[in-house]
């Protein structure tokens, strides 16, 4: 009975911890995924990252930046969210289980994260969707064929995963 008590409080003690410091990981994507990144991904000059960081007291946490050409039509896309301690539960994984929107086709994509899928939305982004824990991370790439697109996707998400 003692073992088992201690093993509870072993256990208690590391998921509080784990979610402290998952939860306590702010993440810019802007300084993951750089405009030097962007360049290379895209083949083409961009312009600065615009979007912003979003933080709220219950844990909230959402970084969306975008990458467009300074000439031309294409552009990279980021967003990453931890959805808080307020949030319904099991929030993002809900999110990602309604993607692509309007019961689109999408192709599985193996190796990232819990779950990922790859498909084209309607805006004409080459979308990249991976459900790590409680994080979604979506990555949409405009102006570029279907399989570079996933290829530099596969990319940034491999560098954002790294950060979690």
């Amino acid at each position: 009975m003692k073992l088992r008590l201690i093993n509870i409080v072993a256990a208690a003690a590391f998921c509080l911890g784990s979610w402290t410091v998952f939860a306590g990981d702010k993440i810019d994507l802007s300084n993951v995924i750089t405009k030097a990144d962007a360049e290379k991904m895209l083949g083409v000059p961009v312009k600065d990252a615009k979007g912003w960081n979003k933080e709220g007291s219950d844990g909230f946490y959402d970084s969306e930046w975008s990458y467009y050409a300074t000439k031309g039509d294409k552009a990279l896309v980021l967003d990453l969210m931890f959805a808080g301690r307020e949030a319904p539960p099991h929030l993002t994984k809900t999110m990602f289980s309604v993607l692509p929107p309007n019961g689109g086709k999408s192709t599985s994509v193996d190796g990232l994260g819990d779950k990922a899928i790859f498909y084209h939305d309607k805006t004409g982004l080459d979308m990249l969707n991976i459900l790590k824990g409680d994080v979604l991370i979506t990555i949409g790439i405009h102006g570029l064929p279907a399989n570079a697109a996933l290829k530099q996707e596969k990319s940034a998400a491999t560098k954002i995963l790294a950060r979690l």
